[in-house]
C-alpha cells in the first residue's frame, strides 16, 4: 500500500488543481460501483438495541476482541474494565447480556479499551491514573482479580498535559501499540519489551506546529497517521510518516517527524477521528466540522463527503466487509453509510421517542415492530455516542455512551445490508 503519494501537503478540498483530480477520480469512481450494488439495495432491516452494564455504567470507549466473542468497554465509574458476552441468538431477550470478568488494578476512571487485532484474549487500556496497561483477559475470568496480570507503561508526559493519553492503537500485526500523549508527543511500544517502561520510538508532533488528536498505524505498519488540527491556521490535518525504517510491521529505530512528511487537510477545524477499513483501502475522518471525509488510500483523495451530521463528530468505524462506515455525534443515532460514495443507508437510533427524521411519538415503536424491528430500549435515553465499533464478523455496533446523571455503559445495535 502506498500511503505517500506523489502530491506533497497541500489542501485536497481548496487546491484548483486538486478539485481537477477530484472531479476525474469521482468519475472513474462512479463507473467502478457495481449496478447490484447501491443505495437502494442497501436498508436497515432487524434492529436490536440492548445495554450492558446498567444505569450506572458510564462509558467512553469500547472495543471488540477479534473474533467477536468478547466487548470491552472502559467503566469510569467503579475504575475497571469490563467485558460482555453477547448471545447474538437470543438478541430479543432482556437477558441477552452477560458480564465475563472485570479488570481490576487501574486507580482513576478507565478512558480507552482496545482489543489485539489477532490475540481475542489480550486487551490495552488506558486510564486517568497516567498508565498504559496489557491484560490476558483469560486470568482474570471468574473476577479473579490480579493486579500483577498486566504489563504497565507509564505516561511520559508532565502532569500539567492530563493524566491519560490521547488515544492508545495497536499495529497491524499486533507487535506494538502507539500511544498519543496530549503533549503532542506520539510513543511506540514493543509489546514484548514494554516491561522496560522505554518506547522504541517517539514523535514530536508540535515542532510540526501540530496538535495531536488521535494516532493509528497505517495497514501495512509502516507509517503512522494522525489526526491533528494546525496550531497555525486551525485546519484539521491528517499527517502521515513513515515509523519503522525496518520495513513491515518488525520494529524500528527512534526517528523524528520530519518536514516532508505528508499532510493533507481535510476539516476546517480539528480532526477528532479516523479509522482505516479493513481492507486497507479507504480512511474515515471525522472533525469538528461535523463532516466526515472517506479518503481513497492509495492517492489519499477526499473522494466523499458526509453532510449529515450537525455537531463534532466523536467517532467513525467500518463495518467488517468494509462496504458501509458508521458514524456518531452528539446527536442522536449512529448514521450508517456506504462506504463507496457515503450516501445514506439509515440512522440507528438510540432512543425510544426519536424517530429517524427527528420526530418524537408514541407510536414510534409500535411502527417499527411493524416494520419487523424489534426494540429493547433499556434506559430509553436517547443522545448520541462517544465511540463505536463494528463487529469482526457481523453487522453489529457497539456504541459506547457517557451521560452524567444515568445512562448505559455499552450498547449493541444490528443492522442487514
Amino acid at each position: 500500500m502506498r500511503v505517500s503519494p506523489p502530491i506533497s501537503s497541500t489542501s485536497l478540498v481548496y487546491s484548483p488543481k486538486q478539485q481537477e483530480r477530484l472531479i476525474k477520480y469521482q468519475q472513474t469512481q462512479q463507473q467502478q460501483i457495481s449496478t447490484q450494488f447501491t443505495k437502494r439495495r442497501c436498508k436497515i432491516n432487524d434492529i436490536t438495541l440492548y445495554d450492558c452494564g446498567g444505569h450506572r455504567q458510564t462509558s467512553r470507549s469500547v472495543s471488540w476482541n477479534s473474533t467477536g466473542t468478547f466487548l470491552s468497554f472502559a467503566s469510569s465509574f467503579d475504575r475497571l474494565a469490563k467485558i460482555w458476552t453477547i448471545d447474538s441468538s437470543s438478541a430479543t431477550n432482556n437477558n441477552n447480556t452477560r458480564e465475563y470478568t472485570a479488570l481490576m488494578g487501574h486507580t482513576a476512571p478507565v478512558e480507552r479499551v482496545r482489543f489485539h487485532p489477532n490475540e481475542p484474549s489480550l486487551l490495552c487500556t488506558a486510564a486517568e491514573d497516567r498508565s498504559v496497561r496489557i491484560w490476558d483477559i483469560r486470568h482474570n475470568n471468574n473476577h479473579n482479580h490480579n493486579r500483577s496480570n498486566n504489563h504497565k507503561m507509564e505516561l511520559k508526559s508532565p502532569d500539567k498535559y492530563g493524566n491519560c493519553p490521547a488515544s492508545i492503537e495497536w499495529s497491524t500485526q499486533g507487535m506494538y501499540v502507539a500511544v498519543g500523549e496530549k503533549n503532542d508527543v506520539v510513543h511506540v511500544y514493543d509489546v514484548r519489551k514494554c516491561d522496560t517502561n522505554q518506547p522504541c520510538a517517539s514523535f514530536d508532533l508540535s515542532t510540526q506546529h501540530s496538535v495531536l488528536q488521535e494516532c493509528h498505524f497505517s495497514p501495512c505498519g509502516q507509517h503512522l497517521v494522525a489526526a491533528t488540527k494546525s496550531s497555525v491556521d486551525g485546519m484539521g490535518q491528517v499527517r502521515i510518516w513513515r515509523w519503522n525504517t525496518g520495513g513491515g510491521d518488525d520494529g524500528g529505530g527512534e526517528e523524528e517527524v520530519k518536514d516532508d512528511a505528508s499532510v493533507f487537510v481535510g476539516h476546517t477545524g480539528p480532526i477528532y477521528t479516523l479509522a482505516f477499513s479493513p481492507d486497507g483501502t479507504r480512511l474515515a475522518t471525522g472533525g469538528s466540522d461535523a463532516l466526515v471525509g472517506l479518503w481513497d488510500v492509495s492517492t489519499m483523495v477526499c473522494a466523499s463527503t458526509i453532510t449529515r451530521r450537525t455537531k463534532f463528530v466523536r467517532s467513525v468505524a467500518f463495518s467488517y466487509d468494509s462496504k458501509f462506515v458508521a458514524s456518531c455525534s452528539e446527536e442522536d443515532g449512529v448514521d450508517i453509510s456506504l462506504a463507496c460514495d457515503g450516501s445514506k443507508v439509515g440512522l440507528v437510533s438510540l432512543s425510544s421517542t426519536a424517530t429517524e427524521g427527528g420526530g418524537g411519538g408514541g407510536g414510534q415503536q409500535q411502527q417499527q415492530q411493524q416494520r419487523g424491528y424489534q426494540m429493547n430500549y433499556g434506559n430509553g435515553i436517547g443522545g448520541g455516542a462517544d465511540e463505536i465499533c463494528f463487529h469482526p464478523k457481523a453487522y453489529i455496533i457497539a456504541c459506547a455512551r457517557n451521560y452524567s446523571s444515568t445512562g448505559g455503559g455499552g450498547g449493541g445495535g444490528g443492522g442487514g445490508g
